[in-house]
């Protein structure tokens, strides 16, 4: 086990050693979870390391802001933990169980090693704690047992800072937040950050609201407390170098796609109150249920329907406790949605199939296809949350299975007025993988200059040399500033091979993809075999950075989550920029083309100019809203063409105000083609909403956690951490050393 902290306390949360189909019905849990989320409460308020505690909490609010202080926690199950070497075992190391096969073996395991672990369990074994007794107090005097153990380990520096620091750990001084505790999963996320950041909840009772716009208050009103403690706790000149982590989270729920198909009256189905019970929770799409007096009286007569309700309402609950999780440690505020934007699959399902269709009448019903989603998205969310989205702005981390990167904001989609990236909801386990376990890293411009690109098509795939074309053609660009490594793969092994062999961030994979959309899993396509790549692993190494210039390769029609783009991020891939649909192997090449080429110039610059670190994620946002405007202009303008044309003077301005983050650029870039076609405003509204519709801008999806990676060439943490050095108080001598992990 890697540790890159001694002094950090690694939290596992001990799941049973559940075969993978041992999970929840509706989105895919571990049944583990059932019997741990008190774990996740606890996690809560836990500190992230041994010195957090001795440090003022407005200093220790200020860092998670940046993520400066993520928790280290992982959830593992019972055979994993077992195969931990007492050499490997963090120094201060606390495990959660909450089963008695579980809870036996971990403490079993404990007892193969000397090294102090504490062990908190719901279930009553030898040297264990349980949860109530899980105290700052409790985890001080255990911390200070490890420290001693370990005492020998650590530099001096590192053992006399934890000394001292664990001689002055105290509890933090709460200051009310203002608000109710109202006991329900909508709000659950935001009183876990404001929890987290020492900000007290009032009492309260279990909220049930009598309309949809009670609901919606209500989560505004959490959500406005939690960016009200952000504007106290301020900006520090210690963000230039970490970035603020994404205000606002919208989340929302998911089933499996198969789990909105009608059953059939048959099995336990027979019974007319499980019947009604599983259609009630498919159907459902708003947050306000009122069940009739008939149903609830058949509840009362129908055990088997009573469980399956009550499934889906741990599922709901093990969702948002492991968000609030995620929001909490950056002190970050979650907007719940509504389950209404998951019932837009039949419209993404009629426009899915109008853009691969290749009938000229198809693309006269795109755009109302398109309309179509983006208005029920936006009926679903409603006027108020839209709002607030608008007005508040971004970043925003998006936690859902719905495309709310289609989103309508005035008249750009959601991810192209504001960077944004995607968790799935589904599967349950590969979300909680995904909120676990992402602390930024830093990566200079020259790091990310090296790139894998794996081509697989055939010989005789017209597509085979499209890229290559279109690197060749902007080589002076590029060459002597970007490693290419360029590989083929024909089989399945030679793709193994090319991935194990690289050791830079980021892979381009070239050629084609299989949709999901009638078979249960997307593959890529290496020769003429398909492969699986869920598959691949624990045998390939993934970089970072993965770029799918590939077909469908996180189908917005998918059958179900088994789409490429998750299967890389369970192989390990920090991000992937995917594919929601076909995608032109012209238009894609051009698109690596430039992004190479940005990779190569636009990094360096834009770290001089902005004196800031900046993040993949605003890389890529900036690619594709260019390249929207790339689109807008092909169509209403005229192609390419020199920067000294009318064509070429709208394409700069544009892409100018895009780099230095003008949210205007689109309204602008509107308003100079109308004065160029000599119409209105009106009429170049109607027609670039058409070009929207069709544009390969929007099939570009950001999944994973793009936003913590980030680029400095070094220069802004030099100029920022040279006002952290000699002589400053041990506190923010501590907090360049928590930066420099970054990098």
């Amino acid at each position: 086990m890697l540790i890159t902290d001694p002094l950090k306390i690694y939290y596992f949360v001990v799941l049973a050693s559940d075969a993978p189909t041992d999970t929840t019905v509706f989105q895919g849990f571990s049944n583990s979870w059932w019997h741990l989320t008190w774990a996740l409460q606890l996690l809560t308020t836990a500190p992230a390391d041994v010195l957090e505690s001795s440090y003022p909490i407005d200093l220790v609010n200020l860092q998670r802001l940046g993520d400066l202080r993520p928790l280290s926690w992982l959830p593992i199950n019972a055979g994993a933990i077992e195969s931990i070497s007492a050499g490997d075992v963090p120094p201060f190391t606390v495990c959660f169980s909450g089963e008695a096969d579980a809870a036996a073996r971990v403490a079993a395991w404990m007892k193969t090693h000397s090294a102090p672990v504490l062990h908190v369990s719901s279930v009553e074994v030898p040297d264990a704690c349980r949860p109530d007794e899980f105290t700052l107090e409790g985890l001080h005097l255990y911390c200070i047992k490890a420290l001693e153990h370990h005492a020998k380990t650590l530099s001096p520096d590192r053992l006399d800072a934890a000394r001292s620091s664990l001689s002055n750990w105290s509890e933090p001084e709460f200051s009310p937040a203002g608000l109710k505790e109202y006991l329900h999963n909508i709000t659950l996320p935001n009183h876990m950050s404001l929890r987290r950041a020492a900000r007290s909840i009032e009492e309260g009772e279990a909220f049930i609201g009598r309309s949809e716009a009670e609901y919606t208050t209500v989560i505004l009103e959490s959500i406005k407390a939690v960016l009200a403690l952000r504007m106290r706790i301020g900006i520090g000149e210690i963000h230039r170098m970490t970035l603020l982590s994404p205000p606002l989270i919208l989340t929302e729920p998911a089933f499996f796609r198969h789990a909105y198909r009608r059953i059939k009256p048959e099995g336990p189905f027979k019974q007319k109150a499980v019947a009604r019970a599983h259609r009630l929770i498919q159907t459902q799409k708003g947050l306000c249920v009122q069940v009739d007096a008939d149903f609830a009286a058949d509840l009362d007569q129908s055990q088997e329907a009573v469980s399956l309700i009550a499934e889906r309402a741990r599922e709901l609950e093990i969702m948002s406790l492991a968000v609030g999780l995620k929001a909490a440690q950056t002190c970050s505020a979650v907007m719940r949605l509504s389950p209404a934007v998951n019932h837009v699959f039949a419209a993404l399902t009629s426009y899915a199939a109008n853009v691969r269709s290749g009938r000229f009448e198809a693309r006269l019903k795109s755009k109302r296809l398109f309309d179509k989603i983006q208005n029920e998205l936006k009926t679903a969310i409603g006027d108020d949350r839209l709002n607030f989205i608008m007005e508040d702005g971004g970043p925003l981390k998006l936690i859902c299975d719905a495309p709310i990167e289609w989103l309508p904001l005035g008249n750009l989609p959601l991810s192209m007025r504001y960077d944004c990236s995607r968790i799935n909801a589904t599967p349950g386990n590969l979300l909680i993988q995904q909120l676990t376990g992402t602390p930024a890293v830093t990566f200079t411009p020259a790091a990310l200059q090296k790139i894998l690109i794996i081509s697989s098509f055939t010989d005789k795939d017209p597509l085979k040399n499209i890229l290559t074309g279109a690197l060749d053609a902007i080589r002076g660009q590029w060459d002597g500033k970007t490693e290419i490594v360029f590989k083929t793969a024909s089989t399945e092994s030679e793709f193994a091979e090319a991935l194990n062999s690289f050791d830079g961030q980021i892979l381009i994979f070239d050629g084609h993809g299989v949709d999901n959309a009638d078979e249960p899993i997307g593959q890529l396509v290496i020769g003429t075999n398909h492969i699986d790549v869920w598959q691949l692993r624990g045998t390939v190494r993934i970089p970072p950075i993965v770029i799918l210039s590939a077909c469908d390769t996180h189908g917005i029609d998918a059958s179900s989550h088994a789409t490429v783009g998750n299967g890389f991020l369970a192989l390990g891939a920090r991000t992937v920029l995917a594919t929601l649909l076909p995608v032109g192997g012209r238009s894609s090449a051009s698109f690596i083309g430039r992004l190479i080429y940005r990779i190569a110039d636009f990094l360096p610059a834009m770290l001089r100019a902005e004196k800031r670190v900046l993040n993949w994620m605003e890389v890529v946002s900036g690619m594709l809203r260019m390249l929207l405007a790339s689109e807008m202009l092909d169509h209403l303008v005229g192609p390419p063409s020199a920067t000294e044309t009318p064509r070429g003077q709208i394409q700069h301005s544009a892409n100018i105000e895009i780099n230095i983050g003008d949210l205007d650029w689109y309204d602008n870039l509107l308003n100079r083609i109308a004065e160029h076609r000599k119409e209105t405003r009106e009429r170049v509204d109607s027609r670039a909403g058409a070009v929207l519709a069709r544009s390969e801008a929007i099939r570009y999806i950001q999944l994973g956690n793009p936003e913590t990676i980030l680029i400095d060439d070094g220069s802004i943490a030099s100029a920022v951490l040279a006002q952290y050095g000699q002589g400053a108080e041990p506190e923010r001598q501590e907090l360049a050393e928590k930066a420099k992990q970054h990098r």
